[in-house]
């Protein structure tokens, strides 16, 4: 069983949603260089020269102190860092926690993604002719692609402002919220990739020439959709922090429209043309027991992962059929577990549930 123990194993693949080649060799994705100056222009490097040669004459001989030592390795420190090394934190805190088998069963391709060693999510190669009955869905959906345009090219990277406008969250109030949006997706798209790479599904415009995507076909396999699983997860996180902040008289009304909001980005790679529906229910399978692993380790009591198994059938994706009919549509539920709490996307958690909307 393949092991993953933090961001060097995936290196630049890791977080980067659907779109290919965004995120740099960190693996970190939406965190890349947040909060961090980077590399300065060439006049200001040589502007803070020569304005530290022009004042050091003003100070006083004498020998410097280090001050009272930081706390070791200890949470208390990560106000002190810029939001991506968080990240790293984050993305080395649950990946070390995450492996998967490659399966083979009599004929019956898989993979079985289990979280510190408890089974989570085990999703079913689709065949060859499965996957030609799906095109069908993806042509018809084109007639979509004129309302949807805007839609479908502001979602390429993570579509954090969708979420946040359900919400009524921005970044001055919610700033930690929002990392824990970002710290979400970044764990989801790492973990779409390793199931990506191992079922190796050709995109559908590889399989039926009619299909014509709308945007750029990504360098990935097709099966499950990043974006899916990504949206399916964040709508997992938000929805129980949402319940817990405990502020909203109308909570019912904007839990149904993130679950509106998660089948729509689904739908939309289908819509672009580069993924089947069979894709949408692979990745809100993988992303819901991601996003209830994400609750667990982050100390949210009360939240058992279900351990799912996803055979592909040829269905059109809803998320009504998903919450509703998914036993009968394919979705197994074959058992539960919890999993231990972990200090960072703990500390993360207690800083979101401390920007709650109530007045």
């Amino acid at each position: 069983m393949a092991q993953y123990g933090g961001i060097g194993g995936i290196g630049g693949i890791g977080g980067i949603g659907g779109i290919g080649g965004i995120g740099g060799m960190t693996g970190i994705g939406g965190f890349l260089g947040a909060q961090d100056p980077g590399g300065y222009s060439a006049v200001t490097t040589h502007g803070l020269q020569t304005t530290a040669e022009g004042l050091l004459h003003l100070t006083m001989p004498g020998v410097a102190t280090a001050g009272t030592p930081l706390p070791f390795d200890d949470t208390a420190n990560n106000d002190r860092w810029a939001t991506w090394v968080r990240g790293s934190l984050y993305v080395s805190e649950f990946l070390s926690r995450v492996s998967y088998e490659a399966k083979d069963t009599n004929g019956t391709k898989s993979i079985a993604l289990s979280f510190e060693n408890h089974d989570a999510v085990e999703l079913v190669l689709p065949s060859d002719a499965l996957l030609a009955e799906q095109c069908s869905h993806v042509r018809d959906y084109a007639d979509l692609r004129g309302d949807r345009g805007a839609e479908i090219v502001s979602q390429l990277g993570f579509p954090t402002e969708y979420f946040a406008m359900i919400l009524g969250m921005h970044a001055a109030q919610h700033g930690k919220t929002i990392e824990l949006i970002t710290a979400t997706q970044v764990m989801a798209a790492h973990v779409a990739m390793i199931a990506k790479h191992a079922l190796a599904v050709r995109r559908p415009d590889q399989i039926d020439g009619r299909i014509l995507p709308m945007i750029p076909t990504p360098g990935h396999g097709s099966f499950p959709s990043a974006h899916a699983t990504e949206a399916y997860a964040v709508l997992t996180v938000l929805e129980a922090l949402a319940t817990s902040w405990d502020g909203f008289n109308d909570l019912e009304n904007r839990i149904a429209m993130l679950r509106g909001l998660a089948e729509r980005i689904a739908v939309n790679r289908t819509v672009a043309g580069v993924h089947y529906p069979i894709d949408s229910w692979a990745g809100a399978v993988l992303g819901t027991a991601i996003g209830k692993v994400i609750l667990n380790i982050a100390g949210h009591t009360g939240v058992p992962v279900e351990e799912l198994r996803y055979e592909p059938q040829n269905q059109d994706f809803s998320d009504f059929d998903f919450t509703q009919n998914g036993s009968t549509m394919g979705v197994h539920i074959c058992g539960q577990f919890q999993t231990s709490a972990a200090p960072h996307f703990s500390w993360l958690w207690g800083k979101a549930l401390s920007e709650t909307q109530k007045v």
